[in-house]
């Protein structure tokens, strides 16, 4: 199972940039439909959500070296680091503390923005859906706007 996991989010990273893409298209499509109906287009803004959270978290995972295959200390080498003594990383939050700089201080590899990004995402996934499921029972109802 954990292989499968693995390999799925690997299959996944490979099309990081297709789908920050499709977030950002995402994006300006809900804002031009915006501008043109009164009814914000909750399901759209939650899609949105979710493609950017998953651009970002697999970009992380790149630029955090989790599919590295060779030693850490050959990974703090190409980042101009040396290793640290011991390797220590989650996948939530994204971490990967394995390198140390000049003044011996552990540095993360993955970048700072993942995690605030990744989280606001995840906000605007929730947000889309609730916004949806409201929406749609005020539609459902007599009385709601559908029948205005």
């Amino acid at each position: 199972m954990p292989e499968a996991l693995f390999l799925a989010l690997f299959v996944i990273s490979l099309s990081s940039p297709v789908l920050g893409i499709a977030a950002v298209a995402l994006v300006v499509h809900i804002v031009i439909t915006m501008a043109w109906r009164e009814t914000v287009p909750w399901g759209e803004l939650g899609g949105a959500g979710l493609l950017g959270a998953l651009a970002v978290y697999t970009s992380g995972m790149w630029s955090g070296g989790f599919f590295y295959a060779s030693g850490y200390t050959d990974l703090c080498a190409l980042e101009r680091y040396d290793s640290a003594p011991r390797p220590s990383s989650t996948w939530w939050p994204l971490r990967h503390p394995v390198c140390q700089d000049e003044s011996g201080r552990v540095v993360d590899l993955v970048p700072a923005f993942v995690n605030p990004v990744l989280h606001l995402g995840i906000a605007l996934l929730v947000a889309g859906v609730a916004g949806a499921v409201v929406s749609r029972r005020r539609r459902a109802r007599p009385g709601g706007e559908a029948s205005r």
